[in-house]
């Protein structure tokens, strides 16, 4: 019997290390928002995995005083870890049709969170207190 494979968007892995980062900074979504110059619509889109432009992350990023390339480098590690734990890693995004026809198919939200922050304690050997202190420790590994 052959289980459907189970994915995640790029996009939605980007959405939950901005999520836990907020989070870890005690920030509400409408604070960083603010601080950002972005809508806590906007904010709120980009947790989800939507509106994740590139101007978008790197307002996000400055919000959160971390450097746009450290939060990338998190969310490939998130996503290796995804992959190591048999999740498919999407680059499009899927139509809300998609979605909604195979629900069980689709990581999100505080799963995605989860099985990431697994993933990369898997793939590393590090417990994970956010993007700033993860960059630090692999960089003294080199």
């Amino acid at each position: 019997m052959n289980l459907p494979t189970r994915s995640a968007t790029y996009a939605s892995v980007i959405g939950a290390v901005l999520s836990e980062e907020r989070e870890r900074k005690v920030f509400t979504q409408a604070a960083v928002a603010k601080i950002a110059g972005l809508t806590q619509s906007t904010w709120g889109r980009m947790e989800l995995g939507r509106a994740c432009t590139i101007e978008n992350l790197g307002k996000a990023a400055h919000a959160l005083n971390i450097e746009l390339w450290e939060l990338m480098k998190v969310v490939d590690d998130r996503v290796k870890g995804l992959e190591s734990q048999g999740i498919q890693v999407v680059y499009e995004l899927p139509s809300e049709e998609e979605i909604k026809s195979h629900p069980e198919a689709w990581v999100t939200g505080s799963t995605l969170k989860t099985l990431s922050i697994i993933g990369l304690g898997a793939a590393s050997g590090l417990a994970v207190a956010g993007v700033a202190s993860y960059i630090s420790s692999i960089l003294k590994k080199q």
